[in-house]
This record gives structure tokens, sequence and C-alpha cells, in this order.
């Protein structure tokens, strides 16, 4: 039984080392977006001054919304009445929303094809 407590242990032990090397990697890709987001402004910036006119910048796109996982957008909808809720109302990111209805058809229910969709619970 001691080696299998040894082996849980190490191997929950690894687990641990792997999630906080990924978050590292997370945070420096963060900081070196950005850093070539700042550079690209510094950029448009002495563009506009040489040629005296704003430059047309690509704008980056942002999303409107926060994004959820299947389990947390199943307890939200749990306790929403008639276990639907507005997407644009309640801040969610739509094109998540709609990737998690399409992947579980069985499971969510997309809504209203104007500005405000809505996504229900069907079990």
């Amino acid at each position: 039984m001691s080696d299998n407590s040894q082996s849980l242990n190490r191997i929950n032990a690894l687990k641990a080392e792997i999630a906080s090397l990924e978050q590292a990697a997370v945070s420096e890709l963060h900081a070196r977006r950005a850093s070539l987001v700042s550079e690209l402004e510094h950029l448009d910036a002495e563009i506009g001054r040489i040629t005296g006119k704003a430059p047309k910048s690509a704008k980056l796109r942002t999303r409107s919304g926060r994004s959820v996982s299947l389990q947390e957008l199943k307890e939200i909808l749990e306790h929403a009445p008639e276990k639907t809720l507005n997407v644009r109302k309640e801040k969610l990111d739509f094109a998540n929303i709609k990737t998690l209805a399409n992947a579980n058809p069985h499971l969510l229910k997309l809504a209203g094809k104007g500005p405000w969709p809505t996504v229900t619970l069907l079990k």
C-alpha cells in the first residue's frame, strides 16, 4: 500500500507542476501580447506623426462578454427562470455560448437570432 500512496503523491505533485508550468506559459504569452500591442500603437503613432494623418490600423477584436465552461453555464441556467437566460443581458460571450450549444444540442438550445439571443437548458 505504501508504494501506491507514494505513486499517487508523485502523480499529484507532477499534475500540480504541470498546472504551474501551463499558468506560467499563459502569463508569458499575455505579457508578450501586451508588449506587441504596445509596440503596434507606438508604430501607429509614429506613422501618424510622419504622415500627418491617423493611420488606418486594424482593430483588435475584443470579446464583449465573459466565456464560461459548459458546467458553469449549466449551473447558471439551473437557477434561471424557465432555465433560460439572455446571453447579452448576462454579459456572456455569444461565440462561446454558440460553440457550447452546437457541441451539446441535446443539452442546450440557442434561440433569438437578433441582438438579444437566449440559451435554454433542455434537461
